[in-house]
């Protein structure tokens, strides 16, 4: 991984670490355990569907409309590689406008 890319990473791990736990009131939420995705995400490419991002991210998959509406989450969830891991993965990244 590149220098450029490990600052955005760096960046959305220090978010997720202060903000632990905005939007995730439900039982079990826990956006670090998005982690092992980020990578995946900023540099846009898709996981290994046997992936512990994969694994990680269907763990939350009952959080991820929490975290599409929390803007300190969000933001990165709407960006291309979210859509690619969220393919890879056989989930479904909500629309923030919609998701309940």
């Amino acid at each position: 991984m590149s220098y450029a890319s490990c600052v955005p990473v760096m960046i959305v791990i220090t978010i997720l670490m202060a903000q632990v736990n905005l939007g995730t009131s439900q039982a079990g939420c826990n956006p670090l355990m998005l982690e092992p995705c980020l990578h995946f995400i900023t540099d846009n490419i898709a996981p290994a569907p046997d992936s512990e991002c994969c694994n990680d991210i269907r763990g939350q998959k009952a959080c991820l409309c929490g975290y599409v509406k929390n803007p300190a989450y969000g933001s990165f969830l709407r960006l291309p590689g979210a859509k690619k891991v969220a393919q890879a993965c056989s989930v479904t990244i909500p629309d923030p406008n919609t998701c309940t």
